[in-house]
């Protein structure tokens, strides 16, 4: 198959072309891609190059503003297709409803998804404190006991109730729109986590008070941090290790690994560390 600055070739000019970005998301039949300000103008040649290459797309949208606020969304913008930002996308076999205005997604962490949800026992309490629609929460149902599921985002939320039901798991998943501290202190479920997946890099580690009081002696971690490729997981272990020394419990280190790159020389990495 052409790529698509091969299909551009003779629409667009060579200074053009070496601002078109290699690579861009495909989220369910939603493509998600970046446009330089300087190909603006250029947009929906750019857009229906992409959708006569990928039959399958049926939306093209533009990234209008940067991930921000606690509910983690990056606003996008309709530029060719169909008018809507909602789909469906698959991953893993689980069918995921997700609405790009109103909830963060990446399908580029599809393989760190499996590799924790592959690790959980079919009697396990898995506690997810930032579930977003469920890229964790929902496969996690399939194989544990019980997954307590937990997000600012009301809509978030919302999508993960429905994917739930989807996927035909909704007899296994509590869910809770608030903050996981509140929301923990409220319930005060008997039930102890045998894991907890902490899903929220940039603000992760400082909520690490609630996976230690949620979780049963032996549970596992799975918590997530952006470092910089000069202290790798360095930082990561030192905030691990002073949340034990506060709540008087022992950690150990199981694995540290990269799972995606947030920008040059910064990491998405993931930390999983069993408390006892």
């Amino acid at each position: 198959m052409a790529s698509l600055k091969d299909y551009l070739e003779g629409k667009l000019n060579e200074n053009e072309l070496k601002l078109v970005r290699r690579s861009f998301d495909i989220i369910g039949d939603i493509a998600q891609i970046d446009i330089p300000d300087e190909l603006k103008n250029k947009e929906k040649l750019i857009a229906k190059a992409i959708m006569e290459l990928h039959k399958n797309i049926k939306v093209v949208v533009k990234k209008v503003g940067p991930t921000s606020g606690e509910e983690r969304v990056r606003p996008v913008k309709v530029i060719a297709g169909e008018k809507r930002t909602e789909t469906i996308h698959i991953e893993n076999g689980v069918r995921l409803k997700v609405d790009l205005n109103k909830v963060y997604f990446s399908p580029r962490l599809g393989t760190e998804h499996l590799r924790v949800v592959e690790q959980i026992k079919n009697n396990e309490i898995v506690f997810d404190l930032f579930a977003g629609v469920g890229p964790y929460a929902i496969p996690a149902a399939k194989r544990a006991k019980k997954v307590i599921a937990i997000d600012t985002n009301p809509y978030a939320i919302k999508y993960l109730k429905e994917n739930a039901e989807l996927n035909k798991v909704e007899d296994k998943i509590k869910a809770y729109v608030g903050d996981c501290r509140k929301i923990v202190k409220k319930y005060k479920w008997k039930q102890k986590a045998d894991r907890v997946i902490m899903n929220l890099p940039m603000h992760a580690s400082e909520f690490l008070d609630v996976a230690f009081y949620v979780a049963k002696p032996n549970a596992i971690v799975h918590c997530y941090f952006f470092l910089p490729e000069e202290e790798l997981y360095k930082g990561a272990i030192k905030k691990i290790k002073n949340a034990e020394k506060e709540f008087g419990r022992k950690t150990r280190i199981l694995r540290k690994r990269k799972c995606g790159q947030l920008a040059p020389r910064i990491w998405r990495t993931v930390v999983d560390f069993k408390i006892y």
